[in-house]
């Protein structure tokens, strides 16, 4: 059976290809090289048992072929796996994250379609997660998924690399929508910059109950789906019902305004009053942003100038006396030490963008006097790893500057938490 490389050869694409267990697994392993980076083996018979017997397969590589390289620093690892419906488990589900609390460089995880219930093994799951690099998770269409499980699931991640969640068509009930909410308050959702929730059952209270949260305390969150979240409790038979002998016209009737109100509820919720919230974030997300690498290079240069001595002074005195002249310069360094640091953060041009914890790390970058030594060598380590070096090049290698060059601002702002409202 042919191996599938698209376009980008860093990518085998295998999908419903037949694989069936741990044969299939031993027939998967000799196609991975180390030029190999992603990997689709979704919709095959895997099972749990093939798909350990693959991430244990994997790890030998993984070492086999980063000490190949024999770099200080170069790595060898898989930035995406697509294990959808594979009819994996929670053994599988374990297996999988504990490889990529190794494996640094794999950043995406599709596990949609399986047979997941984090029923087993959960602790060691979120333990994982939480230690991976893992960006994008997708859970989605595991409808065996325990609700007092998952409950559990999102009172315990804190990964702060997971940007990416998708949980969608999982039959979660309503009852799980304050476990949700609470993460979304916390800062251990800080990260998080999409929740897909969409086709559950969180009913009309459940969705208002996550839209209150981003509301109350959430400003990282950028998408959120809830679409299609229907309570599935409308017009269940109540004690009530039978004793007060209700017929099956009278409950039709009730059920359709129930439903209608519930739309109506929803409607608001998702297609009203989120979008406007989210819209907040990311105006919120730009202006802390921009503030911090603004505020940046002034901050440096004020907060780490030192006052004229008073032999300066003297000579200053005399000279101008000599001269005539009256020195009129501004004494920025003479005013007290709390109006100087004020009058640097108005210099973003948006000093209420801080939070007192943001401003209290600005403040000791700018004095750090070796952050900007490591800041250039930084920059000369990762040019050299694109072949490149300081000094002007072509077209095509100044482009390739400026990507480093954004990669080292996201990096920074993401070190000291500025790339994130805080309050």
């Amino acid at each position: 059976m042919s191996v599938i490389l698209r376009a980008n050869t860093d990518l085998v694409y295998l999908p419903d290809h037949g694989f069936v267990g741990e044969e299939g697994a031993l027939r998967i392993l000799p196609q991975i090289t180390r030029h190999i980076h992603r990997l689709d083996i979704s919709h095959n018979l895997l099972g749990s048992a093939g798909t350990l017997t693959l991430f244990k397969g994997l790890t030998t590589l993984r070492a086999r072929y980063s000490s190949d390289f024999g770099q200080r620093g170069t790595l060898w690892g898989l930035k995406e796996v697509n294990l959808a419906a594979n009819g994996l488990d929670d053994s599988a589900f374990d297996g999988v994250l504990a490889y990529a609390k190794k494996d640094v460089l794999l950043r995406r995880v599709l596990m949609q379609g399986n047979s997941i219930t984090l029923r087993n093994n959960l602790e060691s799951i979120v333990n994982s997660l939480n230690a991976s690099h893992i960006s994008t998770l997708s859970l989605t269409n595991n409808p065996g998924l325990d609700p007092p499980s998952v409950q559990q699931f999102f009172e315990t991640i804190h990964s702060p690399h997971l940007r990416q969640l998708q949980i969608s068509t999982s039959n979660f009930p309503s009852s799980i929508a304050s476990s949700i909410a609470d993460y979304l308050r916390s800062p251990r959702s800080r990260d998080l910059e999409y929740l897909e929730l969409n086709g559950n059952n969180l009913g009309e209270k459940g969705v208002a109950e996550i839209v209150d949260a981003v509301d109350e305390n959430n400003f990282s969150i950028q998408a959120l789906g809830l679409l299609a979240n229907q309570s599935t409790t409308l017009g269940a038979v109540t004690e009530i019902d039978v004793e007060n002998d209700v017929g099956t016209e009278a409950r039709e009737r009730v059920l359709m305004a129930d439903r209608e109100s519930e739309q109506a509820s929803m409607e608001y919720q998702i297609h009203r009053r989120l979008p406007i919230l989210l819209e907040r974030n990311r105006i919120l997300t730009s202006r802390i942003r921009k503030a911090a690498l603004k505020t940046l290079v002034p901050a440096r240069i004020v907060l780490n100038a030192l006052p004229p001595s008073d032999e300066d002074i003297a000579q200053r005195v005399i000279s101008d006396v000599s001269t005539g002249s009256t020195y009129s310069g501004f004494r920025l360094l003479d005013l007290p030490e709390e109006v100087v640091q004020l009058i640097v953060r108005h210099s973003s041009g948006d000093s209420t963008a801080f939070s007192d914890d943001q401003w209290t790390r600005l403040r000791r970058e700018a004095t750090d006097k070796d952050s900007l030594q490591r800041s250039i060598q930084a920059r000369e380590e990762r040019l050299k790893a694109r072949g490149l070096g300081m000094g002007a090049g072509s077209m095509g290698d100044r482009d390739e500057r400026k990507e480093v060059d954004r990669q080292l601002r996201e990096d920074w702002l993401r070190r000291g938490q500025w790339d994130r409202w805080e309050r």
